[in-house]
């Protein structure tokens, strides 16, 4: 029997209207990991994790992944703000005795 998909958008908007989330994209997918894709923007990564952990917390979904998106100038600084602390990485592995 085959099950006719319920528009999850429109049943979850109210969901991401609570945490300013702003839907970009929402599609379904026919592969066998994931069953719909959602392009999502948000103020703060914490809202994203904490609307994902109340998610999982209905035990309606065993695998929910979300990446963070970065523009080219902005991942370059990310890379850098790294790159500027590496030194102290390298000094706290030296004090620990870590090679």
């Amino acid at each position: 029997m085959l099950n006719k998909p319920q528009n999850r958008l429109e049943i979850l908007q109210p969901f991401f209207d609570s945490f300013n989330i702003t839907v970009h994209e929402f599609v379904f997918t026919s592969g066998i990991d994931f069953n719909f894709v959602s392009v999502l923007g948000c103020e703060t990564d914490e809202s994203i994790e904490a609307m994902v952990n109340i998610v999982y917390s209905t035990g309606n979904f065993a695998n929910i992944a979300w990446s963070r998106a970065y523009d080219a100038d902005t991942y370059k600084e990310v890379f850098e703000h790294g790159h500027d602390r590496m030194g102290a990485y390298v000094s706290s592995m030296q004090v620990a005795g870590v090679d």
